[in-house]
């Protein structure tokens, strides 16, 4: 748990290292909830009602949302960076776009 708070709040450094970015809506997160349940449903609470993942040291989508600083920036970082206990994915831009906007619509 405290490497994944690490590498969050390097990902939130880096997100406001590059500026906000997020003045201007992107994804769909009604797609961004479709990928997710096929992608990231196996380790994360997708939906707001979900209280605990399916791996507890995964944090839940709308605990990451309501993380302060949180930004489409930061899970951008954290969606193409490796770090660990994170597989990472081979998804195209636009369902990493719907991913980010589906996390920040449950804030």
């Amino acid at each position: 748990m405290k490497k994944l708070l690490y590498y969050l709040s390097t990902a939130l450094l880096l997100a406001a290292a590059v500026g906000n970015a997020n003045a201007q809506a992107v994804g769909d997160p009604k797609e961004g909830l479709g990928v997710a349940q096929k992608v990231c449903a196996e380790c994360h609470a997708t939906v707001a009602g979900q209280d605990r993942s399916p791996r507890a040291e995964a944090p839940t989508f709308v605990k990451l949302a309501a993380t302060p600083g949180m930004t489409r920036t930061a899970l951008l970082v954290a969606l193409t960076t490796p770090h660990a206990g994170m597989p990472m994915f081979m998804l195209s831009a636009k369902q990493r776009d719907d991913i980010i906007a589906h996390i920040l619509s449950l804030n």
